[in-house]
């Protein structure tokens, strides 16, 4: 007789069939009996789990459908200027937000189960977020109430359907409200930390659609509110109140990069009065250098002459500085030479990454035939003023009329813009000064001090005893190519040499269709690394003497802007990838930091490039990093080290504590 324990350690019989001895088939039953009594079990007790949780959640699922629809009217009556309405929209809200908080508190044993209890950490700490960010919502209606009072009476109203006068007004009262702003801001940033305790990982379908694009989206909102306060103080004096402005504009085609954002095909005049644009004209770069060929001749940067054999510096070429501020100047200097206006109170530049950005938010515009949308407008527009102008009976010099028309329309449409899109174009606004694909240079000082203050001027960082790196490339007759390149930036840093290897990686994706042939080609460009004064060249790799040649070209070291510059020329044909690497010491102030358990980089992104990749590693420090900042809670941790990969979308101030 087999003891009854041993069968379930017995090899099992795989004749399992009714032909097979009767005592093969006994020995199964045990398990059979054993799994159906463990899987009953598991089930009977999830049921009674259920049973008693559902009573406890069902508020909370019927409280968020409530909230969904009042979200919704609260959007309508915001949109509407129903003000008071929205006020009750969010105290209501606010009522929702507590009762789920208070049910999903009577089902806290929850926490404690596997996968179920993610989702409920999840609900717990998205009540919280919910609570701040209607805090926040309060002084924010308050702040439009005191903005539009005015116009109490009125009935629904927009930028487009006021006048010049009532514009000044609502401008003029900006920034009297300051103290609604900073209480929604505070209020914002308190919804931030509670929004760090929300898992991104193990989450429902359902939340996760949700959780992971609010999360990846909340820093640019955080950012803007950030921003919100220090924008009523600049805006009025940009946008002409109480006095007209007058400003060079400069559409910068970043499909052909250089320093400054972008080769400069189009220019124009814009005057601005309390928010208005009352006129603008817009030009060929082309037209105005022509005026140049009866004045003295001003010498181009040595690599204008070098590479592309120009003995000339026009208009077109002013920006060849990575500073805004010294590239703007430089402009506005060029254009009153050649006979432009010479009451100018600033620079505006714009990339047609944020035309695109904006016609997100108005919708397709169609203009002398053509209908521009958010993904087509940048190669629709090359199209049609490279090539389809001709069939359009327009002479070489009208040919970018087509861009003034443009931005007047789009203008037209931003102002009849309901109320409730308001903070969407502020948002995208921001976005694209924060990208410095939007860049503003204003000759008053104090105004010029606070739009760098804001980093909307895409000025070069000057923070002694810190970290900087600066890549600015300069497409040297490549025509569109940067609209197929990729750049992958890896940084290195020894904190126990000092020494940093930057590698930079140039991948050519250009194919052969219409573009290819005719605008994109081998890529050319005069690189530039701004790095921190003092730093010293030990190796590199990867430069050209000239484009199709494996000679080795020179690396040269000069000091600009209050950097250490090393310039190189490259050259990337379609299709394929090539690398500059430089290998150098930083100076004795920035390795200081490291003695101090802190290291600080200034990465900065060049105007108008399209996002690069970044990779950083730090080794060789003093012990276990702790902490860091600008890192979007990415970065990985090892003994005295750290890595990070991301995106440089825009500026980083990486700080790192160990």
């Amino acid at each position: 007789m087999i003891p009854f324990w041993r069968r379930f350690f017995r090899k099992p019989n795989l004749r399992l069939n009714p032909s097979a001895p009767k005592s093969s088939r006994r020995r199964w039953r045990p398990w059979m009996k054993w799994t159906s009594i463990g899987i009953g079990g598991v089930l009977g007790l999830f049921l009674i789990i259920a049973g008693y949780y559902y009573p406890k959640l069902k508020p909370v699922y019927d409280e968020a459908q409530k909230a969904k629809v009042t979200a919704k009217l609260l959007s309508s009556h915001v949109s509407e200027q129903n003000f008071d309405a929205a006020k009750a929209d969010t105290k209501s809200l606010q009522n929702n937000v507590a009762v789920i908080g208070k049910h999903l508190q009577q089902a806290k044993g929850l926490q404690y189960w596997p996968y179920i209890g993610t989702q409920y950490k999840a609900g717990v700490a998205l009540v919280d977020v919910g609570k701040e960010s209607l805090n926040a919502a309060t002084p924010l209606i308050d702040f439009m109430v005191h903005l539009f009072a005015p116009f109490a009476g009125q009935g629904k109203i927009s930028l487009a359907t006021i006048s010049t006068e009532q514009k000044g007004i609502l401008l003029g009262n900006m920034a009297s409200q300051e103290g609604d702003l900073q209480a929604a801001r505070d209020a914002m940033h308190e919804a931030g930390k509670k929004l760090d305790n929300v898992p991104s990982k193990g989450l429902a379908g359902p939340l996760k659609k949700v959780i992971v694009p609010f999360k990846q989206q909340f820093p640019a909102i955080l950012q803007a509110f950030d921003q919100a306060i220090p924008a009523t103080h600049i805006l009025p004096a940009v946008l002409g109140y109480p006095t007209q402005k007058t400003y060079l504009f400069l559409l910068e085609n970043n499909t052909e990069i250089r320093p400054g954002g972008g080769f400069i095909g189009t220019y124009g005049i814009m005057k601005v009065a309390s928010g208005e644009i009352v006129s603008m004209k817009t030009d060929n770069s082309y037209n105005l250098d022509d005026n140049a060929k009866s004045l003295s001749v001003i010498k181009p940067p040595d690599a204008l002459q070098k590479y592309l054999k120009q003995n000339v510096w026009y208009f077109r070429d002013s920006n060849w500085s990575p500073d805004f501020p010294t590239s703007a100047a430089q402009a506005l200097f060029f254009y009153q030479r050649e006979g432009g206006q010479k009451n100018v109170d600033g620079v505006i530049a714009i990339t047609p990454t944020m035309i695109s950005a904006l016609l997100k938010l108005v919708g397709p515009i169609t203009v002398s035939g053509i209908q521009f949308t958010a993904d087509n407008f940048t190669d629709r527009l090359q199209q049609y003023v490279d090539k389809d102008f001709k069939v359009a009976g327009l002479t070489d010099a009208q040919r970018k009329d087509i861009i003034g028309n443009m931005t007047k329309e789009l203008v037209d449409r931003l102002m009849k813009l309901p109320i409730a899109q308001w903070k969407d174009v502020f948002l995208v606004l921001s976005q694209q000064l924060n990208e410095k694909q939007f860049l503003m240079y204003m000759n008053d000082t104090a105004l010029q001090g606070l739009i760098v203050q804001q980093n909307w001027g895409g000025a070069i960082s000057q923070t002694p005893a810190v970290d900087s790196i600066l890549v600015a490339d300069a497409n040297l007759a490549s025509l569109k190519t940067d609209s197929v390149m990729q750049r992958t930036y890896d940084y290195q840093v020894d904190a126990k040499t000092g020494t940093a290897t930057l590698t930079i990686h140039y991948h050519n994706t250009g194919k052969f269709d219409w573009r290819t042939s005719y605008l994109i080609t081998r890529y050319n460009t005069f690189v530039r690394v701004y790095v921190p004064s003092g730093s010293t060249l030990v190796s590199s790799s990867g430069a050209q003497i000239r484009q199709q040649s494996n000679a080795a070209g020179q690396v040269t070291t000069t000091t600009e802007l209050g950097k250490t510059v090393f310039s190189a020329f490259k050259s990337i044909e379609p299709g394929t990838t090539s690398d500059l690497k430089l290998v150098y010491k930083l100076p004795d102030n920035v390795t200081a930091q490291f003695k101090q358990s802190a290291y600080k980089l200034a990465w900065q992104k060049e105007a108008g490039m399209l996002t690069p990749t970044i990779n950083l590693s730090v080794t060789g420090l003093s012990a276990r990093p702790k902490s860091t900042d600008g890192l979007d809670n990415q970065s990985k941790f090892s003994q005295g080290a750290l890595s990070f990969t991301g995106s440089l979308s825009q500026d980083r101030s990486i700080s790192v504590n160990f």
